[in-house]
């Protein structure tokens, strides 16, 4: 970690970097959102054949994301970064790596937990990053915070009821996917510039 020096101006660049990204993070955000949407309402319509059809592609949606709020994570200026979203890059990746390697029945009791915590540990890091955004003076942040307690609400859910959730996983997968891909269009088209 580097030493705080106060004559640097953190607050601009980090408002220099988020101006330098927004264009093209704003486009990656809805272009996956709108796939991951996608997918989920593949898994919805063809439950039975969700992984027979879908487990490539979702999975490696999922370790792209993954992969992307990580390198967000390193690309983020120290004093900004985010603890959470490299907890959720760093889960993404292996519920992505999990639906492609483990077989349906192997997977079915880990990966409701590995869903809520990942949810929850979403739902996090939307409302902090919100919460910096407000404290930044970025507009649209309510939105992230109404994603993140969406988010944690379902975590919350998939913990409580975990027999329920191995029973209907094709489903759950499907509404984790159109969840996340919402997030992500919504967030997508709240990105704006900061003008200064």
């Amino acid at each position: 970690m580097h030493i705080y020096d106060p004559q640097r101006d953190y607050i601009n660049d980090y408002i220099d970097q988020w101006n330098r990204t927004a264009k093209r993070a704003k486009a990656g955000m809805i272009a996956l959102g709108v796939l991951l949407a996608i997918a989920g309402v593949g898994c919805a319509v063809a439950p039975v054949g969700t992984y027979a059809l879908l487990q490539g592609i979702v999975a490696a949606m999922l370790v792209l994301h993954g992969v992307g709020q990580i390198a967000t994570y390193l690309q983020t200026p120290e004093f900004f970064r985010n603890g959470g979203q490299l907890a959720c890059g760093i889960l993404n990746a292996v519920l992505g790596v999990l639906l492609f390697t483990l077989p349906p029945a192997a997977m079915a009791g880990t990966i409701v937990y590995l869903m809520a915590f990942l949810l929850i540990m979403t739902g996090i890091e939307r409302i902090s990053f919100a919460r910096q955004m407000r404290f930044y003076q970025i507009p649209s942040s309510s939105m992230g915070t109404a994603t993140g307690v969406l988010n944690i609400i379902l975590g919350v859910a998939f913990l409580f009821m975990p027999i329920v959730t191995s029973l209907m996983l094709s489903y759950l997968i499907a509404g984790y996917l159109i969840v996340i891909g919402i997030t992500l269009v919504v967030e997508g088209i709240s990105i704006k510039p900061v003008e200064r």
